[in-house]
């Protein structure tokens, strides 16, 4: 699901095509917070199999990347992550035990179907 800062609708008006620029609302951070889950579910990055913290920025549109990281620790005190220090990086996962939460957050703010 990709997310677009600018959205270009054509409008049909006395058989003349005019252009108009429409701004996306301000995206929440629940939804950022469900992109986070999103990829790391697509890629079953469960339990045991985790992945450094940066390759979740990329799941984020480029004006939103710098927050992943405190997106990440909210979704890791809320039990959704779990976060591993490892050598020099920080790594996360999903915790296996909020799957079906996990599930039905990412439904409810994406609309899309994990599985």
């Amino acid at each position: 699901m990709a997310i677009f800062k600018y959205l270009y609708v054509i409008i049909y008006n006395n058989e003349h095509l005019k252009g108009v620029s429409i701004t996306q609302q301000e995206i929440n951070r629940e939804q950022l917070k469900a992109h986070i889950l999103y990829k790391l579910a697509r890629h079953r990055r469960w339990g045991g199999k985790h992945t450094e913290l940066i390759h979740a920025r990329s799941a984020l549109p480029r004006e939103h990347q710098m927050e992943a990281e405190s997106l990440s620790r909210e979704l890791a005190n809320d039990g959704f992550l779990i976060w591993l220090p490892k050598t020099g990086q920080i790594h996360i996962s999903l915790n296996p035990r909020r799957k079906k939460e996990i599930v039905e957050m990412v439904e409810k703010y994406l609309k899309e179907k994990i599985w």
